[in-house]
């Protein structure tokens, strides 16, 4: 990480921006300044997952210990100025270093560029040199610089500089398996997050898991970092490039001699859902022409800027750069109608969460020994395996309220599951007739809403939709084989805690008045049901 002005406070005029994934699994944050001996400890102040950056605050305790033989003042407004304290006898000439200031532009390709961390192989700062390679975007549309200069684990968070000194971007990812093939962040999307931290732009918990907010994460367990939105979206399912003269022609380009511009597949608004947007939007058979006035090419890609109009990039980087909130104007054609759109960008909900504390939790239900769980990115992760996932198809696709891809993740072993042994990944359908769309939903069923001697367990395989599997057990030998099967697996209760909906809890809590009865009920399924049948 670097140093940074931070003229909002004025008793610790400065911050530490790094990576995310430097200190977001961290119990506790340690720093040291290459100037200096002391090591401090820091409060990770603000996230962004998605991009990747957090903002740490030096802890009020060490603040002095830092600033020995230094001093921080904010000059004019323009960035905190650092000056080393000599002695008396120096005549005053304090050595005064200016703070790091971001590049307000993307750097050229070709242009050197220098890496300053700390990666492996020593104790000491470390500086390479390179080039830019490339300036693309990500998975998710996100711009990113791919350089060649080495970054290698323990360079994350450094600055990289430019000719002038400037910052143009953080250190952030290698590619694996490839040669001197490293990716920063560019100061435009640093510049956008340090903004958003600035205004307190943070993304309540609501939000963020799954749409089922606070019924997910409870209070005592929300830790003081503050996140800010996610990644901004269109809400659209995707886009399709127009380079087909038949397609053209038929949505009715060629009879307004309109040369680029992509269709749109389909839109999140279709389900009368307004949690994304009010006012304008775009729908399904829309063609985009241009966003805030740079037309789109035929081929889904905007010029890189003005001057630099032989470079392309996707579209969707005009859409990612922005705050989520903000508003973007759209020139459309819509029926072969050319119509001006006022969007506002909400933040990317993925139907399969994707970031560990961000947009997922680990949730499970275990009923029989099968293993039900929402489907997420941190859960595929924990298998360990390089190989693409037949999942991988739904990573990208938004969801519209709080529907979760519910799984079978695997089936511990005991008699009353014979039959189903080995059985997983498959994707939950229905239960007993009921479909439930999220896991507390699921939970809600399985203890007030199943009737009949069997429970019933439809499931699918992806790209299968069409194939049917049951899983068929006797409600009677699941409820006698529960403790049985948690004892043995170890497992201390038959769902998490945040699988429960507070309908649920709320009802619970009224039939039963004990507090010490009511944890232990929450504990068996069996239990659970005798609470909720009293009258």
């Amino acid at each position: 990480g670097f140093l940074i002005s931070w003229g909002e406070d004025t008793q610790q005029p400065i911050r530490i921006i790094t990576n995310a994934h430097v200190v977001r699994n961290a119990t506790t944050v340690r720093a040291r300044a290459s100037f200096g001996p002391h090591v401090v400890s820091c409060q990770v102040e603000w996230l962004s997952l998605p991009l990747d950056l957090a903002l740490l605050r030096i802890t009020e305790g060490d603040w002095n210990d830092f600033c020995k033989g230094w001093s921080f003042d904010v000059a004019n407004g323009d960035g905190a100025v650092m000056k080393s304290v000599t002695d008396p006898a120096s005549n005053g000439n304090n050595n005064v270093t200016k703070m790091l200031t971001l590049s307000t532009g993307l750097p050229k390709l070709d242009e050197n560029v220098t890496c300053v961390g700390f990666p492996q192989g020593g104790t000491q700062i470390s500086v390479t040199r390179g080039v830019v390679s490339r300036i693309d975007v990500d998975s998710q549309y996100v711009l990113r610089i791919q350089i060649d200069a080495a970054i290698n684990p323990g360079n994350s968070g450094g600055p990289v500089f430019d000719e002038q000194g400037q910052v143009v971007g953080i250190a952030s990812s290698h590619l694996r398996g490839a040669g001197n093939i490293g990716y920063i962040i560019p100061s435009k999307i640093v510049s956008n997050f340090l903004q958003m931290c600035k205004d307190n732009n943070e993304v309540k918990v609501e939000d963020r898991f799954s749409g089922l907010g606070a019924l997910v994460v409870q209070e005592e367990s929300i830790e003081d970092s503050k996140h800010v939105p996610g990644i901004p979206n269109l809400a659209i399912l995707g886009s399709q490039t127009l380079e087909s003269k038949a397609l053209r022609h038929n949505l009715g380009l060629d009879e307004l001699d309109i040369l680029g511009g992509v269709r749109i597949v389909g839109s999140l608004n279709n389900n009368n859902n307004d949690s994304f947007h009010t006012g304008d939007r775009l729908d399904g058979d829309d063609v985009l022409l241009s966003i805030n006035g740079i037309p789109i090419g035929m081929d889904g890609t905007i010029q890189l800027s003005e001057t630099r109009p032989d470079e392309r990039i996707n579209f969707r980087s005009l859409v990612t750069c922005q705050r989520v909130g903000s508003k973007v104007t759209l020139d459309v054609l819509r029926k072969k109608e050319r119509k001006e759109l006022s969007v506002s960008l909400n933040m990317s909900r993925f139907l399969v969460p994707q970031y560990d504390d961000f947009d997922a939790i680990p949730l499970y239900v275990v009923v029989g020994g099968c293993v039900f769980t929402p489907l997420s990115l941190p859960l595929v992760s924990e298998k360990k395996s390089n190989k693409s996932t037949s999942f991988s198809r739904y990573y990208r696709d938004q969801r519209s309220g709080n529907e979760q891809m519910i799984v079978l993740s695997k089936v511990l072993n005991d008699e009353v599951n014979v039959g189903y042994h080995g059985w997983k990944n498959l994707v939950l359908k229905s239960v007993n007739g009921f479909e439930p769309k999220n896991i507390q939903e699921l939970v809600d069923v399985i203890v007030r809403k199943m009737e009949g001697e069997m429970m019933n367990f439809r499931c699918t395989v992806v790209g299968e939709q069409d194939a049917d599997y049951v899983i068929c057990m006797s409600e009677q030998e699941v409820i006698h084989s529960e403790n049985r099967v948690l004892q043995r697996h170890m497992i201390a209760s038959w769902c998490s805690m945040e699988a429960i909906s507070k309908e649920l809890r709320d009802e619970v809590e009224k039939n039963e008045p004990s507090e010490t009865k009511r944890r232990n009920a929450y504990h068996t399924m069996k239990d659970m049901r005798h609470v909720l049948e009293r009258v």
